[in-house]
């Protein structure tokens, strides 16, 4: 069983009833992966520790911290069902392969309990379209059209076992159609598109609460020619967060990108908009940052539940992360988003990666723009060949 499905109607305010000012009452909420075949708990996908810190994860799993977490996520988990519940969404899986016997009567406890173990993700790399500064926000869609993911991700420090509070997870990925915001290349949509630099779809900021868990509302990503569909992610620690909601003068702890079970790839493949997309798709599969990731024994597909008979109704989609939070990565951004404008640079890098600018710490400006990349003629033909190889 790898998917649970929820039967529902349209509107995504009936899925979370007080979300925002409850977060207890969010459904997207289930943060611990479990290991094992197809047991009760094979909602989650099965991984192994990253090696390096295998024998740190068994420590982990074993600790009481870490079973009151698990505790509390059951808990989550089974308010989340009766919410469903309460809105007369019936859960069906009589169409899809299991290998248990689930009704709409199952005890939560028996769907999401489990083992706990904390996933140690390989360090991937951010790509060469990663825009720093983006907005603190918990819904990116903006305009963007496709079928509505709610991103949960939970962060846990291998050093110590704990849940990483107050990370600034920063996420971001393609548009149903391949194109990512903020970024005028010949390998990102229609280059001659001077306006998309001033774009801030699909990418936004949100920190991670006493669990370590970071939500987002986005949609689910499209795909492009050379990359299979996946999502980025970069933790962020220590900062400030400024009066025009971004956050500057963090440190990066961990860059990473999550993928998906291919059958959920195909099924939103075939509806629109992500159907008008003529890019080739690269299966998960044949994709090589996701082979990389293999190769180090983590398993970087995020687990998922549709909400109801199929993608259309929209799909949850979860996973956990153990991250070392002694560690100081070296990112590049392509462009700052700043708050009246953004200065862009091919090569820009830092190894504070930031959430807004410190230049801009006095502004309040929303006036969110972005400033065109100067890019010399040799840039953007590195840019262009390393593009489908690293985004």
């Amino acid at each position: 069983l790898r998917r649970l499905q929820f039967s529902s109607h349209h509107g995504e305010d009936r899925y979370f009833p007080g979300c925002h000012s409850n977060r207890s009452m969010c459904p997207i909420r289930l943060v611990i992966s479990s290991q094992g075949g197809h047991t009760p708990s094979s909602l989650h996908r099965s991984a192994q520790a990253f090696r390096p810190n295998g024998s740190r994860l068994v420590t982990c799993s074993s600790t009481e911290s870490s079973r009151k977490l698990q505790d509390r996520a059951v808990a989550r988990r089974a308010e989340t069902i009766r919410k469903l519940r309460d809105e007369h969404l019936q859960r069906r899986l009589n169409d899809h392969e299991s290998d248990l016997d689930v009704t709409a009567d199952t005890a939560s406890s028996v769907l999401f309990d489990g083992e706990t173990t904390f996933i140690v993700e390989p360090e991937l790399t951010e790509g060469p379209y990663y825009v720093r500064g983006e907005l603190i926000r918990t819904d990116m869609r903006e305009k963007q059209t496709g079928v509505t993911m709610y991103i949960d991700i939970q962060v846990i420090n291998v050093n110590d076992c704990t849940p990483v509070k107050d990370m600034y997870v920063d996420l971001w990925h393609a548009n149903a159609t391949g194109v990512y915001s903020g970024v005028v290349a010949s390998t990102n949509g229609n280059s001659a598109d001077q306006s998309n630099l001033q774009n801030t779809f699909l990418r936004g900021v949100t920190p991670t609460d006493d669990d370590g868990v970071a939500e987002m509302i986005s949609i689910f990503p499209g795909h492009y020619a050379g990359r299979t569909t996946h999502l980025h992610f970069i933790g962020n620690y220590g900062g400030t967060v400024l009066s025009n909601k971004t956050h500057a003068g963090s440190s990066v702890a961990h860059v990473g990108q999550f993928f998906f079970e291919q059958d959920l790839i195909d099924a939103v493949e075939a509806v629109t908009p992500y159907s008008t997309n003529k890019q080739t798709l690269t299966a998960t599969a044949s994709d090589n940052i996701y082979k990389a990731a293999l190769g180090n024994n983590y398993d970087p597909i995020m687990n998922y539940a549709l909400l109801g008979s199929s993608v259309n109704d929209g799909v949850f989609v979860w996973i956990s992360v153990a991250v070392d939070m002694t560690a100081e990565r070296d990112v590049k951004a392509v462009s700052t988003l700043e708050g009246s404008e953004t200065a862009s640079s091919a090569s820009e890098s830092s190894s504070g990666s930031t959430s807004g600018s410190l230049a801009n710490t006095t502004t309040a400006n929303s006036n969110h723009a972005l400033k065109p990349s100067v890019f010399s003629g040799a840039a953007m033909v590195l840019l262009a060949a390393i593009a489908q190889m690293l985004l």
